[in-house]
């Protein structure tokens, strides 16, 4: 069993407004937002369970996430913590999962864009033994990308990371623990950081 987990919960301070409550789409429940459209590509993937880490207006983002099947961790550290307070929120919770899943993939709430196939590609490659942390790459040498998987025999070193540092720090430290799994979307490295960004995603998603 592979879970993922949605990183839900910043505050979204470089784009003026929460960007994962703006519209992005439909759904077959109705007007779609960033974040829901993110949720949804994951639950249509094989992770389970699925938990979304709430921090910054995680009540409206839960009415956002009305009726999905999705799981919610609360992190109170997210304005100190960053990324990796809500990692480590979401890793502890899933110790106590029961069963334990076997890996988690940590996926971006501002990431609308990936598609399901990309999650499965991943998990099948865990599966396989492909490695412990895998990680998305645009092209043979292109960027590393989002999701990325991490097995649990990996995860005590992420729980022991400092505040300030980061996973990026982790992966650093042991490049021979990490494999690339080469994919063709660029949407892997295509967040709403921006409205701009946002305005680039609404265009892909129009293009579809």
């Amino acid at each position: 069993m592979v879970a993922a987990l949605v990183l839900a919960a910043g505050a979204s301070t470089r784009f003026g407004t929460n960007k994962l409550l703006l519209p992005f789409g439909a759904s077959p429940l109705g007007a779609s937002t960033v974040v829901e459209a993110a949720v949804a590509n994951v639950l249509h993937s094989r992770a389970r369970p699925v938990v979304v880490v709430t921090g910054h207006d995680a009540a409206r983002l839960r009415q956002a996430l009305n009726g999905l099947p999705v799981t919610y961790v609360h992190n109170p550290d997210y304005q100190a913590g960053e990324m990796l307070s809500s990692i480590q929120a979401g890793l502890v919770f899933l110790q106590h999962h029961n069963p334990p899943p076997a890996a988690a993939l940590i996926a971006l709430a501002d990431q609308p864009l990936i598609p399901s196939q990309v999650f499965d590609r991943l998990i099948t490659a865990f599966e396989r033994g492909c490695g412990e942390i895998i990680a998305p790459r645009f092209k043979h040498d292109g960027p590393r990308g989002h999701p990325v998987l991490i097995g649990q025999s990996v995860w005590a070193d992420v729980l022991a990371l400092p505040a300030g540092a980061n996973v990026r720090d982790l992966l650093r430290a042991r490049p021979h623990s990490v494999t690339h799994l080469v994919v063709n979307t660029d949407a892997i490295l295509r967040d709403v950081d921006t409205p701009q960004a946002y305005e680039e995603a609404l265009q892909c998603l129009t293009r579809k």
